[in-house]
């Protein structure tokens, strides 16, 4: 089913925008920490640890404000759409080590 979307998808010269994007939290880490998504897309955040994480922007030293979540425990979700392009960084507030990175592009590869 979801090659016959994608395929769909290809056919119709759609780039993705709009469908979310998802960063799981297990073992203290962002997996798929580094993301590259088109303008418009929502990027999904689930806690899978049975520990609380954050979800804040910036770096530990200089939150920057931009978005900001907490993920109280197991099946914990944060959600936050990206609507203009650039690099957004992330941590885990609690701990400092969990980071990653949101790239925001205004077209697919491939395009001109």
């Amino acid at each position: 089913m979801r090659t016959a979307w994608l395929a769909l998808a290809l056919w119709a010269g759609w780039d993705g925008a709009g469908l979310p994007a998802a960063v799981e939290i297990h073992t203290f880490q962002f997996n798929q920490a580094t993301l590259e998504i088109p303008v418009g897309t929502e990027v999904r955040w689930a806690n899978r640890d049975a520990v609380e994480h954050t979800v804040m922007s910036g770096a530990p030293d200089s939150a920057d404000g931009r978005f900001a979540g907490r993920l109280a425990d197991s099946g914990a979700v944060f959600r936050h759409r990206f609507d203009h392009p650039g690099t957004y960084r992330y941590f885990c507030e609690r701990h400092h080590f969990m980071r990653g990175e949101i790239r925001v592009v205004s077209h697919t590869h491939g395009e001109s």
